[in-house]
C-alpha cells in the first residue's frame, strides 16, 4: 500500500496524540518500564507543542488507500544543532517501513536547512530503533539515565528563576560547554513559561537548568548543577520532575543519588555529523 509523508497540521494532533500514547505505552508495558505518557492528553500536549512551534518541523505518515495516519516525527532546529523526535508509529502498522520513511524525511529536512549536526535519544529497550538509527548514520555516544528529582529540603539562596535577562549567560555557558549555543531553544521555552533556574554566586551565572525531558542544563561545577536540579524540584510542577543524565558524568550521578534522586530507565545518546563531548557538568534534553 502506498504511504505518503505530509507536514503535520493542527487537524492531525488528536490522531497523532493517540498514536504517540499507544506506541510508547505498548513498548514500555511489554518491557515493564515506566511509561513516558500517563494519558492521551499528556501526549497531546507534546504533539500540539511540537506541531505548532515555528522552530520545529513535523511530518506525518499517511496510508493513501485509507487516509489513516500511521505515525509522526519532528525535527527541532532552534539552534545550529538539531534534535529529532518523538518518532512514533501506530502499533498496528509496524514493519511497513514507516519508521525509516519518517526518519529519512527529518534527515532530509536537516540537510535542506544546512544543519550538519543532528542528535537524538534512543530508548534502550527499543532495539529495532537502535538498529534503524545506526543504519541511517547515527553514532552511539553515551548511555544516559532518566532520573526523577528528589526536591531539596530547603531553597538554595544562590538560585533564582531563569529570565530573558539571563539569555547572554545561557549563550556563554552552552557555547563553551556544548560547543554550540542553545540560546534560541531556551528563549522559546521561556516564551511558553517553562520553569528554569540559574545559579549565581555573585560573580555571574555559573549554571542554568530547565527541568523536564524537553529541558537541559549546564554548569561549571557538578555541585552547581546538582543544586540546580534538586532546587528545581521544589518549585517546578511534578510533570517537570524528570531529567536525563549522561552516565559519563560519574561524580554528578553520585551527587544526585546521594540527594535521593531515583534512576528510572536508560537511553542511548546518538548523533550524526561533527561531535565533541560536552565539557563541565551537563544534562541533555530528550532530543539534544
Amino acid at each position: 500500500m502506498p504511504i505518503s509523508i505530509i507536514p503535520v497540521a493542527p487537524e492531525h494532533f488528536p490522531a497523532l496524540a493517540s498514536i504517540c500514547y499507544r506506541a510508547f505505552g505498548t513498548l514500555q508495558e511489554r518491557h515493564g518500564v515506566e511509561k513516558d505518557f500517563d494519558s492521551v492528553e499528556t501526549a497531546g500536549m507534546v504533539i500540539g507543542l511540537f506541531g505548532s512551534r515555528p522552530d520545529f518541523a513535523g511530518f506525518a505518515a499517511r496510508d493513501d488507500a485509507t487516509g489513516k495516519l500511521l505515525g509522526s516525527n519532528f525535527l527541532q532546529f532552534s539552534d545550529s544543532v538539531a534534535g529529532v523526535g518523538p518518532i512514533t508509529i501506530d502499533p498496528d502498522d509496524q514493519s511497513r517501513g514507516v519508521g525509516r520513511r519518517l526518519m529519512q524525511v527529518v534527515m532530509d529536512e536537516a540537510a535542506r536547512r544546512g544543519i550538519a549536526q543532528v542528535r537524538l535519544m534512543q530508548e534502550c529497550i527499543n532495539t529495532a530503533s537502535l538498529s534503524l538509527y545506526t543504519k541511517l548514520g547515527f553514532d552511539w555516544r553515551e548511555c544516559c539515565v532518566m532520573m526523577r528529582i528528589e526536591p531539596a529540603a530547603t531553597d538554595d539562596p544562590r538560585i533564582r528563576p531563569l529570565t530573558a535577562e539571563d539569555l547572554p549567560a545561557v549563550d556563554r555557558l552552552s557555547t563553551a560547554q556544548y560547543g554550540s549555543t542553545r540560546v534560541n531553544e531556551i528563549a522559546a521555552l521561556l516564551k511558553i513559561q517553562f520553569p528554569g533556574f540559574v545559579l549565581d554566586e555573585g560573580r555571574g551565572v555559573a549554571g542554568y537548568f530547565v527541568p523536564g525531558l524537553i529541558g537541559h542544563g549546564f554548569a561549571t561545577r557538578d555541585e552547581h548543577l546538582a543544586a540546580l536540579i534538586t532546587h528545581a524540584g521544589r518549585h517546578a510542577p511534578p510533570m517537570f520532575h524528570k531529567f536525563l543524565l549522561p552516565l559519563g558524568e560519574h561524580n554528578l550521578h553520585r551527587l544526585l543519588l546521594d540527594a535521593r534522586c531515583r534512576t528510572i530507565k536508560m537511553f542511548n545518546y546518538m548523533t550524526t555529523g561533527p561531535y565533541e563531548r560536552p565539557t563541565g557538568a551537563w544534562v541533555p534534553s530528550i532530543g539534544m
